[in-house]
Parts: structure tokens; C-alpha cells; sequence
């Protein structure tokens, strides 16, 4: 008996260690990839009530590929988040500023998010 157990132990032991690889392997394979975001900070000139900052929040989560808006209503500023890939331009941003009867200054982008 205690030769059988040591004939079939290598074999064993391979077994155990592929068998490991490759569930490791697996579940590295099926882990969502994390997706590169662009962060944007915008300057808003107008922003007077709640109301208008949710309208312009709305506006701004039309833009493609924005899926994150936060307002800051007293500082005038708006947040945005998007994949790098769908980065919305500038001029894109500002139309949809000054269409909901605002005035946009300064449009910051970021590749970290802002404090």
C-alpha cells in the first residue's frame, strides 16, 4: 500500500497543481476589466435654484457616454464621468450648457477625479 501511495503521489500532486492554474487562470479571465474613465469639471455661470441644476443635470447625462453628473449648485460647477472612449468635446459640452440658458467658463478634464 505504502508503495502505491508513492507511485501515484507526482501524479497526484501534478493533478492538484494544474487543477489550481487553471481555476486561477478562469477566474482572472472572467473579472471585469476595469474601464478608463475621463473625468470633467465645469464651470457654470447662471446656476440660481435646485431646479436649475436639475435640469442641467439632465442636459448633461444626454451628452454620449455620460453616466455621471454631479452639480455643485453654490459653486457653480458641474461633475461629469465618462469612459475615455466617449469623451464628449468642449464645444459639445458648452452647446449643452448654453442651450439650457447658461454661460460655461472654464471645462477641465482629468484622468483622476476631482477633490
Amino acid at each position: 500500500m505504502k508503495s502505491f501511495l508513492k507511485s501515484t503521489l507526482p501524479v497526484n500532486l501534478v493533478f492538484v497543481l494544474l487543477s489550481l492554474f487553471f481555476s486561477i487562470l478562469s477566474a482572472n479571465a472572467q473579472a471585469p476589466q476595469e474601464e478608463q474613465r475621463v473625468y470633467i469639471k465645469v464651470e457654470i455661470f447662471g446656476l440660481a435654484c435646485p431646479y436649475c441644476a436639475y435640469g442641467m443635470e439632465q442636459d448633461l447625462l444626454q451628452l454620449a457616454g455620460v453616466d455621471k453628473v454631479d452639480i455643485q449648485l453654490k459653486e457653480g460647477l458641474a461633475y461629469l464621468s465618462t469612459p475615455v472612449e466617449q469623451k464628449p468635446g468642449k464645444k459639445e459640452i458648452a452647446k449643452v450648457v448654453e442651450d439650457g440658458g447658461f454661460t460655461v467658463g472654464k471645462i477641465e478634464y482629468s484622468d483622476k477625479p476631482f477633490e
